[in-house]
């Protein structure tokens, strides 16, 4: 019980901090998950570098 707690307190927190529960990444095999997250740190870098090669145009002009 104390890990359902700690989880539903978790998830709620992670709420609050802009995330969203994703059923459909519950329970799944590890390697699911990495490519999950493999593809949000692929969007944020790209982002990033987006923002970046913007920051140094504009120092050109």
């Amino acid at each position: 019980m104390a890990e359902a707690k700690f989880e539903a307190a978790l998830i709620k927190k992670l709420e609050a901090e802009g995330w969203s529960y994703r059923k459909d990444l519950s329970y799944v095999p590890i390697k699911v998950l990495e490519g999950h997250w493999r593809e949000v740190l692929n969007e944020i870098n790209a982002y990033k570098l987006t923002l970046n090669t913007m920051v140094q145009l504009t120092k050109l002009c």
